[in-house]
This record gives C-alpha cells, sequence and structure tokens, in this order.
C-alpha cells in the first residue's frame, strides 16, 4: 500500500455558521492511496480551533439542523438514511469493519473510520462511540452513513461521540496544527475517469469548549455547519487513454 501524490491533493479552510471567535472552522485534508491495483481517494475532515485548550466532543444532528455525510458523484448525491449507495460512490471500508474504530485495522491507510481528534484507528478505538440516530454504525462494510429519525419523525441524521470526554484526544492542544479530526471518509475511485466529479457533503452540528485557559475551562458552544468538499484523484492508466482518444477522434471529426 502506498500513497500518492498528484494535483488532487487538498486541503481547505472554510466559515463556519455563527462561528466563535475561538473556532477557526471545518477544514479536509485530501490524498491518494493505492493498493495493489486498487486506488482511493482519502478525505481527512476537521474542526480547526485557535488554542491550545479549545475542546470538541462530538458531532450530530437534530431536529431542524440535520446532519449529512454523503458522496455526490457528477451530481447525484446518496441520501442521508440510505443503507444502500445510489451514486455508485460508496465509502470504502475494509473487509469486516464499519464506521466504529477497529485496532485491527490500524494498517489499512484507506479504511473509512469516525473519530473525535484520534487519527489512526489504533487510536480512535474503544474512545468513539454512536448516537442512536446512526443507524449503520457498526454494520460492516457499510457504504454509507445513515442517519434516522427522531420520536417525533423528523430526520436528526447520524452522529457520534467521545465516551472519554475528558481525555487528551479531545483537546486542540494534543495536536500541532490544533485541528480536532472527525473522520476519514474514503472512496475507491479505481474505475473512475478524468471528467468525474467526486464530492463529499459534511454537515452538522458539533458541542465545544472554546476560549478556556486550562483543560476543562471554558464556554460551552454549539455550532452548526454545511459544507462540500470536492475529492482529487488520479484516473487509472486505461481511463485516461480513452480520454485521449475520444479527443483525437473529436479534432478528427472537425
Amino acid at each position: 500500500m502506498k500513497f500518492v501524490t498528484c494535483l488532487g491533493a487538498l486541503a481547505s479552510t472554510v466559515p463556519v455558521l455563527g462561528a466563535h471567535a475561538a473556532m477557526l472552522g471545518v477544514t479536509s485534508t485530501n490524498y491518494q492511496v493505492a493498493d495493489g491495483a486498487r486506488r482511493f481517494s482519502v478525505m481527512d475532515v476537521y474542526v480547526a480551533f485557535g488554542g491550545q485548550y479549545d475542546k470538541l466532543v462530538n458531532f450530530y444532528g437534530q431536529t431542524g439542523s440535520t446532519s449529512m455525510v454523503r458522496t455526490s458523484l457528477n451530481g447525484v448525491a446518496n441520501g442521508g438514511s440510505s443503507f444502500a449507495s445510489a451514486n455508485g460512490a460508496s465509502f470504502a471500508q475494509a473487509t469486516g469493519t464499519g464506521w466504529m474504530a477497529s485496532g485491527s485495522a490500524g494498517g489499512n491507510a484507506w479504511d473509512s473510520f469516525v473519530s473525535i481528534g484520534a487519527r489512526t484507528q489504533a487510536e480512535a478505538a474503544g474512545i468513539v462511540a454512536s448516537d442512536p440516530y446512526f443507524l449503520n454504525a457498526n454494520t460492516a462494510g457499510a457504504g454509507t452513513i445513515a442517519g434516522g429519525s427522531t420520536s417525533r419523525g423528523a430526520f436528526a441524521g447520524a452522529g457520534w461521540y467521545t465516551n472519554s470526554p475528558t481525555g487528551s484526544h479531545t483537546l486542540a492542544g494534543s495536536y500541532e496544527d490544533l485541528r480536532i479530526m472527525l473522520g476519514r471518509f474514503s472512496v475507491e475511485t479505481t474505475n473512475l475517469s478524468a471528467t468525474d466529479v467526486l464530492t463529499l457533503q459534511f454537515k452538522g452540528n458539533v458541542t465545544m469548549k472554546v476560549n478556556g485557559l486550562s483543560a476543562g475551562a471554558g464556554t460551552t458552544v454549539q455550532t452548526a455547519f454545511d459544507q462540500t468538499f470536492t475529492y482529487g484523484f488520479v484516473p487509472a492508466p486505461g481511463a485516461l487513454a480513452l480520454l485521449g482518444l475520444a479527443g483525437l477522434r473529436s479534432r478528427r471529426r472537425r
């Protein structure tokens, strides 16, 4: 397995709805992983902070402000409550693994999982739990994040939280870049073409403490955000060759 550096590798920062001064935005880092003949585009999503004691403990949806973690391929989006991919762009998970981090999958660089802070599955295993609306949180090989409805029938969407809220993984200062990771969202791109457009919609709410002067101190803030990130990827050589032939035919017609 190897990482591939390409022009499609992206990092972005976006403003947050009602952002507090200590929360700088939602960011993503996109990179490519090759595993034998298979290719993956991986999007790691973070919340960026300005202070070392800024803290984050969960991601969730609620009535009136639902959570949505889904792919869109060429404008066709998966449903936020769907158990199966409707657009051919499932999230990639290794055999036997689900969204909750698995220590046994720690060496798999493309395996999708959700997190609060921890950046590897080995670190995240056992410290992240799903809320009641995350309907396929523990489903092996789940290709979507399926949310559910509240007792009133309103769609809330999936969410997850740390079950160790006093742990160092919840503090921005535990990481040199002051970013709290929310998860790794990988899509296999082996059979995609150079003209395909693949995106990730990441919408929801987070609960955090900001502007604290010590661990556990600060002001509790709940912030909503809705951001779309675009995956970069390197098409398979065969796809590039077909694209070149199409261009050649077009020029001949002229």
